[in-house]
Formats: structure tokens, C-alpha cells, sequence
């Protein structure tokens, strides 16, 4: 049995995948998935952190740690869900039930959504 996903590409042939949430967490799954040879796209809510990723680096969250290029980094979630094969959701759990509600309307059909927060949900 093989996995595709929105485009029909199967894994490991260079899939379309959405990070969402630019924090440590964040930005170290999206460097192993580009390493991977995946096209990879990260969501982060703070524009400062677009523009430090953009160029390189995540000072805030992973200092000392050169970002390669290829991560197209944005804090438009349409953007980063555009076309995406598969999503990784990577924020604290607090945070995750409002970054999924925002990325609802975004994400293809049929996608696989990838739960990597941490955490427990303080209200719940």
C-alpha cells in the first residue's frame, strides 16, 4: 500500500509539506524535512521570525543554528497551506486549537494533518 497525498506524489519523492508553528520545534522538523528532500513551506505567526528564517537563522528560538535555504517561511496561513501534501502542526498545545481554527478553511481535502505539539491544553 502506498501514501499520496494531495498532489499524488508519494513520500520521499519530494512532497509539498506545510509547517505550521516557527518556534524550535518548528523550524528543526522543517529543516529535516527539507533535508528529506521535501518542498517545505512555515507558517509563523510573528514577522520577525519570517524575516530571521527568511535570512538564515531563527536567533529567537534556535541561535547558532544556520537555516538552510528552501524553507519559504510566511505568516500568511494560506500561503503556507497552498498546495500542501501534507501538514505538520507544530505549536504549543495551548495554542494549537486556535492555529488549527485559522488553518481550517486552508487545507486541501484529503490532507494528512500531523499533530507534533507538546504540551497539554491548560483549559481543557
Amino acid at each position: 500500500m502506498s501514501a499520496k497525498g494531495a498532489s499524488g506524489r508519494k513520500p520521499g519523492s519530494g512532497w509539498r509539506v506545510a509547517v505550521l508553528g516557527g518556534g524550535a520545534w518548528g523550524t528543526a522538523l522543517a529543516l529535516a524535512t527539507l533535508r528529506a528532500g521535501h518542498d517545505v513551506r512555515l507558517y509563523a505567526r510573528d514577522s520577525e521570525t519570517v524575516v530571521a528564517i527568511a535570512r538564515g537563522e531563527n536567533p529567537r528560538y534556535l541561535p547558532g543554528i544556520r537555516i538552510e535555504p528552501g524553507i519559504a517561511a510566511t505568516s500568511d496561513m494560506a500561503e503556507a497551506l497552498d498546495g500542501a501534501d501534507c501538514v505538520l502542526a507544530v505549536t504549543p498545545a495551548q495554542s494549537l486549537r486556535a492555529v488549527l481554527a485559522g488553518a481550517r478553511s486552508h487545507v486541501p481535502a484529503g490532507v494528512p494533518l500531523v499533530l507534533c505539539a507538546k504540551g497539554i491544553e491548560r483549559d481543557t
